[in-house]
């Protein structure tokens, strides 16, 4: 029960890593709010909580609108009084049927072409083909999304005196920064950069701020990619698997612990030695 007592708010709780890492906590001990853009999928996550822990709930939160984050922390202080532990996890992936097509066919091609003739000739093109809407959208979920919850923890950490674990999701897009998304790749790599930043600052009053950058992990994030792109993924992967979302679970249990205690301003990247780095 390592998270007995502590309160945390996840967001994108509704599905994938974020269902996961919620349940987890509650298996540790906390209390949870389980928020999502999807009002009945984070009621969902909340019911499976209470199997585990007192003291859960769930609202709806759209972290792109900052008057929505603002509403879900009203809720967490009128329900819990106060925060420990803030995941910022909500996050997209390109879904478009076109340019998801256009990505894996092209992925596809230049794999056979390297392969014959030793050279891409089918060329990607994807930033070409992103909308001003498009690339606001990712940056809004993902980058916007975790400096405005952000924003909503740290005073609320900072009064308590108790300090607290801040944990984003960043992607090892954010660093490798893989082929078909550009728009994804600069927003987590943008909130590996802020988080490294709001840790520097908010050591004084003891808020330990990391990052987790998975790589591939099966959750319907994935559901744009075709079988064939996920065992190229696999094949690509020196543990030979995509992860699995409670591997990631692992990892944030572990950062909001006792455990994790001196760190703060990292990176823990669990993808299968698919990328690797100092």
């Amino acid at each position: 029960m390592q998270l007995e007592g502590k309160t945390a708010l996840i967001t994108g709780a509704g599905s994938g890593l974020g269902r996961e890492i919620t349940l987890a906590f509650a298996r540790e001990g906390a209390r949870v709010l389980a928020t999502d853009i999807d009002a009945p999928s984070a009621a969902a996550t909340a019911a499976a909580c209470r199997e585990h822990t007192e003291g859960v709930d769930s609202c709806v939160c759209d972290v792109s609108d900052s008057g929505a984050v603002k509403a879900a922390f009203a809720r967490l202080d009128e329900a819990f009084g106060g925060v420990d532990i803030l995941v910022n996890n909500a996050g997209v992936v390109h879904t478009d049927p076109g340019y998801v097509a256009h990505v894996s066919e092209t992925q596809q091609a230049q794999v056979v072409e390297m392969m014959t003739e030793g050279k891409v000739k089918t060329h990607l093109c994807t930033v070409e083909m992103l909308s001003d809407e498009m690339f606001d959208r990712m940056l809004r979920i993902h980058l916007y999304g975790t400096f405005y919850c952000t924003r909503e923890a740290l005073p609320r950490m900072r009064a308590s005196g108790r300090g607290g674990r801040i944990i984003n999701m960043g992607s090892i897009m954010g660093t490798a920064s893989l082929s078909g998304a550009p728009d994804y790749a600069a927003a987590k790599g943008a909130v590996l950069a802020f988080t490294r930043a709001t840790a520097r600052e908010a050591a004084s009053y003891d808020v330990l701020v990391n990052a987790i950058a998975p790589g591939f992990i099966d959750t319907p994030l994935l559901s744009p990619f075709s079988d064939d792109s996920k065992r190229m993924i696999a094949l690509q992967t020196p543990l030979g698997r995509l992860g699995e979302p409670a591997e990631i679970a692992a990892a944030a249990v572990f950062l909001a612990g006792p455990g994790a205690a001196f760190i703060t301003g990292q990176v823990l990247s669990p993808n299968g030695g698919i990328y690797m780095a100092q």
